[in-house]
């Protein structure tokens, strides 16, 4: 196998769930009519773009978050990890909806987002929710481009002194754009539910 070839292969973006399952039909309708935006827009990531995956409209609706806390416990469980958690604020509704259908369906994950910077008032805490030492964690953001969000939510577990075990992260769309590339730098795995070439851009 050729060094670029083994790259190819180690940064692939493997699939949280297979595009027959209704859960995966049903929740890209709602992206599709809800969250993806057409036109000019400046990224998080500062980079241009002329469209946009606005998907708080979709993880904060009723059925968008039930299907993609049930994809994502599903995804948790085939991989054995117990903790979820993410950046503020893009992840903090996935990470909600994970802990609540963990409980739902009977397999309750921990769950915790980090803040940007600590708060200025009362515990002034970064990390706030529920991480136990060594937990086998998955990192959540809801779109990735070029993976930063995700780093900064592992370097503000470090610099808390969290000690967890993290080796995947899932986002709902992965815009295919570097982040598979740049998180295998670090050791991580970048996994989606949907790809950019998965809509209609």
């Amino acid at each position: 196998m050729t060094d670029l070839a083994a790259t190819q292969k180690q940064t692939r973006v493997e699939r949280v769930i297979d595009k027959s399952d209704p859960r995966w039909i049903r929740l890209h309708e709602i992206i599709e009519t809800q969250s993806l935006k057409r036109g000019d827009f400046i990224l998080s990531s500062g980079r241009s773009s002329k469209y946009l995956f606005q998907l708080r409209q979709t993880t904060m609706s009723p059925e968008g978050a039930a299907l993609i806390g049930d994809i994502i416990v599903d995804y948790m469980n085939k991989v054995g990890l117990s903790c979820v958690g993410g950046l503020e604020m893009g992840a903090v509704p996935v990470v909600c909806a994970v802990s609540a259908m963990s409980f739902v369906k009977a397999s309750p994950k921990d769950a915790f987002f980090v803040r940007k910077a600590a708060k200025e008032h009362g515990a002034r805490e970064r990390i706030d929710g529920h991480v136990q030492e060594g937990a086998g964690t998955l990192i959540i953001d809801d779109v990735a481009t070029s993976g930063g969000s995700i780093l900064k939510a592992i370097d503000g577990l470090k610099e808390e002194k969290v000690n967890c075990s993290i080796s995947k992260a899932l986002v709902i769309v992965d815009r295919q754009e570097g982040a598979s590339e740049n998180l295998a730098k670090s050791g991580i795995e970048l996994v989606s539910i949907f790809k950019k070439e998965d809509f209609d851009i």
